[in-house]
């Protein structure tokens, strides 16, 4: 059949994955995952000079990559007939409804899946996190629909977007950018709320993150879960060389088959069948060299527990290693501590030992006190335990500056 130009006519549509189009999207959603913004992957395409399947003037931009991350096609799931258009009886024009979800369509497609599911349930995890990051719409805005930070999602330090005050529960920021920058309650600074202490962004990094060395990231800890995981791993390849050995038993049964259908073309007998047969046969030989490479590689290079140096030379360095990848590095401190409240400390007579211990245990007779010099500092409740941001070498805040001011 002929077109209407006098071209063939199409019959049908094929679909296949174009490699080079795959390894871009597969790039996207591994920059996402990893917690990069929507904004920084389009920059980082565009500086590579990556093409568009379009051959867009301006690139790669941030709505084409949402749609991306959030089309089920590169899991195998195609859906047909969630719309359809509908004409306005007074405008005349054409709008697109949704239907019911009784009447939509929904196939499978094994052979065109990009990405897998465990990428594509993180990426949905992280469309939930980073929602309402971005400005509301008006209309959402009616139905209480309100928007959030864009820095609890795309933090630019270890703890943004992680502290609050315990005063008034707001937020603490950066106040200034002095030195490294000061936290201080965001409600403060508005005069809504009484806490007016700044504690250097440093130091509160510096603290628990020091903390968390010492009470979970400890030698002892990881050593136990790095054997752990080697014993566990260890006893789910037990079965590998038994695998290996009737993969290799089927291969050479099919190298046999391959052989006889050999013999019987060159005699001088081809058909159809025979030829199917051999193609059939040739995959599936070629699939079980693949696995049987794979079987050898976890044979051979299977997990060992790291040594005990390693792991203390890697814990040295935490601190540079988190702050290599600012953005993931916060958010899985999000995940590991949740919300960290700091609490400030004005009162002459609680000390960090009266905050931590409580003042039944330490405010006796015997305990000492050191009534001269003190200076306001902060008490940060977290997961791991409630911690003094206050150590001998800087003790105290610019309080009296900001109250001076």
């Amino acid at each position: 059949k002929l077109n209407r130009k006098g071209k063939p006519k199409y019959d049908g549509m094929v679909h296949k994955i174009n490699p080079e189009e795959a390894d871009i999207v597969k790039r996207a959603y591994k920059e996402f995952v990893d917690g990069k913004s929507i904004a920084k992957i389009a920059g980082s395409l565009n500086e590579d000079k990556i093409p568009t399947k379009r051959g867009l003037i301006g690139g790669w931009n941030v709505s084409t990559l949402s749609k991306i991350l959030r089309n089920e096609k590169y899991v195998g799931q195609w859906i047909w007939r969630r719309g359809k258009n509908v004409r306005d009886p007074i405008s005349g024009k054409l709008k697109k409804v949704p239907r019911p979800e009784s009447e939509a369509i929904s196939s499978f497609r094994e052979d065109l899946i990009i990405i897998d599911k465990e990428t594509w349930e993180k990426a949905q995890k992280r469309w939930k996190e980073v929602d309402r990051a971005w400005p509301v719409k008006r209309e959402l805005k009616t139905t209480g629909t309100t928007q959030r930070s864009y820095v609890h999602t795309h933090p630019t330090h270890l703890f943004a977007g992680l502290l609050r005050c315990k005063t008034c529960g707001g937020a603490i920021v950066l106040m200034s950018g002095k030195g490294g920058g000061y936290y201080g309650c965001y409600n403060g600074g508005r005069k809504s709320c009484n806490n007016r202490l700044l504690v250097p962004r440093r130091r509160v990094e510096e603290i628990i993150i020091s903390d968390l060395q010492n009470k979970i990231l400890t030698v002892e800890n990881l050593e136990y879960i790095y054997k752990k995981v080697e014993a566990l791993i260890s006893k789910n390849l037990n079965g590998v060389p038994e695998e290996l050995k009737k993969k290799r038993l089927q291969h050479e049964r099919l190298a046999s088959e391959i052989r006889h259908y050999l013999d019987y073309v060159k005699v001088g007998n081809f058909s159809k069948a025979v030829s199917d047969a051999l193609r059939e046969a040739e995959a599936k030989s070629e699939e079980l060299k693949v696995e049987m490479g794979s079987l050898e590689f976890q044979k051979k290079d299977s997990f060992k527990a790291p040594p005990k140096e390693w792991i203390s030379h890697r814990l040295e360095r935490l601190r540079e290693t988190l702050n290599k990848n600012t953005v993931t590095s916060a958010l899985a401190l999000k995940e590991l501590l949740g919300d960290t409240y700091l609490e400030p400390v004005v009162e002459k007579e609680l000390r960090p030992k009266d905050i931590i211990e409580g003042p039944e245990i330490a405010s006796g007779p015997s305990a000492p006190r050191n009534d001269g010099g003190f200076r306001p500092y902060y008490v940060a409740h977290t997961k791991i335990q409630t911690l003094a941001l206050l150590d001998d070498e800087h003790k105290g805040s610019n309080w009296y500056c900001w109250r001076r001011r």
